[in-house]
């Protein structure tokens, strides 16, 4: 019985540590996208940008995106795939003002995305 009630306890604290983790790796991998993101959103505005810093986005993108997987599901994920690569295209074609709505959808999509995966009454219900 006292083994039984220990399992239970080990177990919920594994399932509260992994999901704790799970919160704070998401909110801190999309805090660090977001900040490339605003970066690159003056740089667009200022006319100082080139192809090569949307391809550095996309490299920072693609590192986190690897384990993104684990947590996130893989539509959000393929949607910011497909802002970044227009915005990182107008950018290769010089087309800033086409550029830079890519960009705001992809800091509301960073800013948002998280937001559904922490402890959150609206979240459970």
């Amino acid at each position: 019985m006292i083994r039984t009630i220990a399992s239970i306890f080990i177990t919920l604290g594994l399932i509260l540590g992994v999901s704790f983790y799970e919160i704070h790796y998401v909110q801190t991998t999309f805090q660090t996208f977001e900040t490339a993101l605003r970066s690159l959103k003056d740089k667009t505005e200022h006319g100082t940008v080139n192809y090569g810093d949307g391809l550095a986005v996309r490299e920072l993108w693609d590192t986190k995106k690897m384990v993104m997987h684990v947590w996130i599901p893989h539509i959000p994920l393929q949607e910011i795939d497909y802002q970044l690569d227009e915005a990182i295209g107008y950018l290769y074609v010089e087309e800033y003002s086409s550029a830079l709505p890519k960009i705001e959808v992809l800091i509301g999509l960073s800013e948002n995305l998280p937001k559904g995966y922490t402890f959150h009454v609206g979240n459970i219900l």
